[in-house]
């Protein structure tokens, strides 16, 4: 038996139609929003990304902890299972996910075979899904020290630490560009917005207002698509991002320090 590890509940249960005797595990966490600090062990990260999910009324903390706790054990079980393969695709969404479940399989000894998805895992069928088994392969050396040291960049306080990793590399072919996408979500030098926010004030100077309209239209602005509506309604209300001292130079590719 294997253990399948994917982004959601949508891959993971047309996973389960596909390898019905295999197990699978969706990650389902949100690591671009929230707090996400350096230094935490899994258990005590999954602590805080709990407390973050029921501070947005997604979830009670129990409930979000309690789904956190049967997510991490299900992973530390990973030698139970013949193969381990993670299937990720290019958004930001699942790149993050990719580099956490990377960095703690490096620092647990373990070699998992991973599939990265250049279109999305959602909406495929069984068989699609079962026609990207043959093309996994194992994790390497390489990969692994790059998903760790990512990782490791995207928790620092000091998001400059993530400006080496803009660069394509072929370890990880869709992470720089995730990474890009994340900075963008930090206030841009020019007007202190974020590239949602800016594309949501072009949107509503179109006129449109209504919530789950900006949202399907956002998404048509993305390429990748990689924010679910959830988080949208929360940048909408004024509660994402946080503030910050630093902006982003979308010109230079950097980010400094916000102007006195």
């Amino acid at each position: 038996m294997r253990l399948h590890i994917t982004n959601g509940d949508s891959a993971g249960g047309t996973l389960q139609q596909a390898f019905p005797e295999d197990s699978v595990l969706s990650w389902r966490d949100c690591l671009h929003d929230g707090p996400v600090p350096a230094g935490l062990p899994l258990d005590e990260l999954s602590a805080v990304r709990a407390q973050f999910i029921a501070d947005c009324g997604w979830a009670s903390y129990e409930d979000a902890l309690r789904d956190f706790r049967a997510r991490d054990a299900r992973l530390a079980r990973f030698r139970d299972f013949e193969e381990t393969v993670l299937w990720f695709e290019h958004d930001l969404y699942d790149q993050l996910q990719l580099i956490q479940i990377l960095d703690w399989f490096n620092h647990s000894a373990g070699r998992p075979s991973v599939i990265q998805s250049s279109t999305y895992l959602g909406p495929m069928d069984a068989v699609q899904l079962a026609a990207l088994f043959p093309a996994r392969g194992p994790v390497t050396s390489e990969q692994l020290a790059l998903a760790s040291a990512a990782w490791e960049a995207f928790r620092s306080p000091d998001p400059r630490a993530l400006e080496p990793f803009l660069a394509p590399h072929r370890a990880l072919p869709f992470l720089a560009a995730a990474l890009l996408r994340y900075c963008e979500e930090f206030p841009w030098l020019e007007d202190g917005l974020t590239r949602t926010q800016r594309t949501i004030a072009v949107l509503q100077a179109q006129g449109i207002a209504d919530p789950r309209k900006l949202y399907s239209a956002f998404s048509r602005t993305e390429d990748p698509i990689w924010m679910g509506d959830a988080s949208f309604y929360l940048i909408l209300e004024g509660r994402l991002p946080k503030p910050t001292e630093w902006r982003w130079d979308a010109t230079r590719q950097r980010f400094v320090a916000r102007p006195a």
